[in-house]
């Protein structure tokens, strides 16, 4: 039988990016859509879905209130539900897992993060056959998943909160090609991305005769592989470090360093598509 998937966010970008990248790992599933809880709550009684991707802020019912529901309901109880969201705080994943979370995703994501989630919850309920894990490129942070730091068995829904407070971060670099520009307080120059994850990236360009200045702020315009039709803009941030490519005065080049603003709702949806749609 098809795999049936129910994607829950009130962004349109963010769904078709989400399943764009569903249907290139699992080309069988069949996608279904809501912009918010409540038409999520009439889907589900009407059809049966095998997962439950879904954001947390939403207006009317929210993805809180969603999961609540589907806990609540016997029918649903096993229904693996994961929460993607820009909402990272430990009292935001805790809350998660005392209503029922079987995963936690923090935006920004990869493909390869979200994939990594997908497969392990369609596993567990025998949905799909384990298989080579899908192996993600970048570290999601401390409290990217709440089943890593699990101790539960492997046919509970649910996952840990006890195990919330503890875990390293994966450090690893998402390496992809990209131009850009990068605007700061008086000026602004044009880039190559280097290297980027959820939570920073190095980009290299050319010395001109404005520059920018160690932690001053920016504003960074993307586009993977220079195409035009999928610029992010307005990612906010600031430049921790600056450095010459060549150890010469005449160097023309130089890297920048950039550490995103994790607090800007806006920059973490940017990043989220930037890096969905280099892959």
């Amino acid at each position: 039988m098809k795999l049936r998937i129910l994607l829950v966010d009130d962004a349109d970008f963010i769904r078709d990016l989400i399943k764009r990248t569903l249907r290139r790992f699992l080309p069988n599933c069949e996608i279904i859509e809501a912009a918010d809880g409540k038409r999520a709550q009439s889907l589900i009684n009407k059809q049966e879905v095998d997962l439950i991707l879904s954001d947390w802020e939403m207006p009317g019912l929210s993805g809180e209130e969603l999961l609540v529901w589907v806990r609540s309901e016997e029918k649903f109880a096993g229904l693996p539900f994961i929460m993607i969201t820009s909402l990272g705080s430990k009292k935001n994943i805790i809350r998660a897992v005392e209503c029922g979370v079987s995963d936690y995703l923090g935006k920004p994501f990869t493909a390869e993060e979200l994939m990594q989630k997908v497969q392990k919850a369609l596993v567990k309920t025998g949905k799909i056959k384990a298989s080579k894990p899908v192996t993600p490129k970048t570290g999601g942070g401390v409290f990217s998943s709440v089943e890593i730091f699990s101790q539960k068995g492997e046919n509970d829904p649910k996952g840990s909160a006890e195990a919330l407070t503890s875990g390293g971060q994966d450090k690893k670099s998402s390496k992809m090609k990209g131009t850009g520009v990068i605007k700061f307080p008086g000026g602004q120059v044009k880039c190559m991305v280097r290297a980027i994850t959820n939570d920073e990236m190095v980009v290299v360009a050319k010395v001109a005769a404005s520059s920018p200045a160690i932690l001053a702020p920016i504003k960074a315009d993307l586009s993977p592989g220079n195409d035009a039709s999928s610029i992010v803009s307005d990612i906010s941030g600031f430049i921790y470090s600056l450095a010459a490519m060549e150890k010469k005065p005449s160097s023309e080049f130089f890297t920048m360093h950039i550490k995103f603003d994790s607090s800007d709702k806006h920059t973490r949806e940017q990043v989220t598509q930037f890096l969905l749609s280099s892959e």
